[in-house]
C-alpha cells in the first residue's frame, strides 16, 4: 500500500457468529480491514479509531443500547461511526441513539454497502481531533481547515 493510501477500518459488534462472519466477508470484499467482537463488552474502551462501527442492538451480556449510552457519555464522538443493527425496527425507529445510521435486520446487503460507505466517507472528512465537524465547515481547532 502507498504512503498516501490509508485501509479503511470497520468493527462489527456482532453476538450472532454467523452474521458476524458473513459481516465480515462482505465488508472484506469492499475492501476495509475488519474486526469482529462477540459482545459490546469487549468494545468499551476501542483500541483503536474505527471508519464505521457495526454494531448490533441485541447481545447477551452488554447491547448496543447499554454501549451507545456508554459512549454518549464517555467518547460520543465514535457515535458518528456507528451503524446500528436492529431486528426491533419499530423499537429503534422511536429512540435518537445519535448514531450514523440504523438499518433493520434482515437487511439488503447493497444498502448495507452504501450506508457503510457514506459513514466511512463522512468520518474522513470531519475534523481530526474530534470528528464533530465537516471538513466543509469551519473547525474550531483547526482554523485553516475548510
Amino acid at each position: 500500500m502507498s504512503a498516501g493510501l490509508v485501509k479503511k477500518q470497520a468493527l462489527i459488534i456482532d453476538d450472532d457468529d454467523h452474521i458476524r462472519e458473513l459481516l465480515q466477508v462482505l465488508l472484506e470484499t469492499a475492501g476495509f480491514e475488519v474486526d469482529a467482537m462477540r459482545d459490546g463488552i469487549d468494545a468499551v474502551e476501542l483500541k483503536k479509531d474505527y471508519h464505521v462501527i457495526l454494531l448490533d442492538m441485541k447481545m447477551p451480556i452488554f447491547d448496543g443500547e447499554r454501549l451507545t449510552d456508554y459512549w454518549k457519555l464517555t467518547q460520543p464522538k465514535i457515535l458518528r461511526r456507528v451503524i446500528l443493527l436492529s431486528g426491533y425496527s419499530r423499537w429503534s425507529a422511536d429512540r435518537d441513539f445519535g448514531t450514523f445510521a440504523i438499518i433493520a435486520k434482515p437487511f439488503d446487503y447493497l444498502e448495507l454497502l452504501r450506508l457503510v460507505e457514506a459513514c466511512s466517507l463522512q468520518t474522513q472528512a470531519t475534523c481530526p481531533d474530534s470528528g464533530h465537524v465537516p471538513v466543509s465547515e469551519r473547525c474550531p481547532e483547526y482554523p485553516g481547515m475548510a
